[in-house]
């Protein structure tokens, strides 16, 4: 009896700590947006604010595969007007990801975002050096 009494009193400490420590919501990741079963994200190669490759991607969590529209948003610090607006191109999901990379000749005034579209609903993640 004693050991399940202790075996019992272990659980307890171990849940209330891990209660404890639980996050209050999931953040989005660096770059990213939620949608309504994953995230839209972008990455550079340096915070979003200097020439070379970047990758608007798709990372789905939950449902089956699915067909997405993947872009970037272009927005100039000091004037916050959208530069360049483009799509990148049309995927379909494999294993949930889907990604469009390109080269890009980013400056210091620039942030960037990605953009996609599925199912004619609008996403957008968070800019990237802004």
């Amino acid at each position: 009896m004693n050991r399940h009494f202790a075996t019992a009193c272990a659980a307890i400490v171990l849940m209330a700590t891990t209660i404890g420590m639980a996050p209050a919501g999931i953040q989005d990741p660096n770059g990213c947006g939620r949608t309504d079963r994953g995230w839209v994200c972008m990455s550079s190669p340096a915070g979003g604010h200097r020439p070379g490759v970047y990758k608007a991607h798709y990372a789905r969590y939950r449902g089956g595969e699915i067909t997405v529209r993947l872009g970037y948003e272009i927005r100039m610090k000091r004037t916050g007007i959208i530069a360049e607006s483009r799509w990148l191109g049309t995927k379909r999901t494999r294993n949930g990801y889907a990604a469009f990379s390109k080269r890009l000749p980013m400056g210091d005034d620039a942030c960037i975002r990605a953009k996609m579209k599925h199912d004619g609903k609008h996403y957008i993640s968070k800019y990237l050096g802004c």
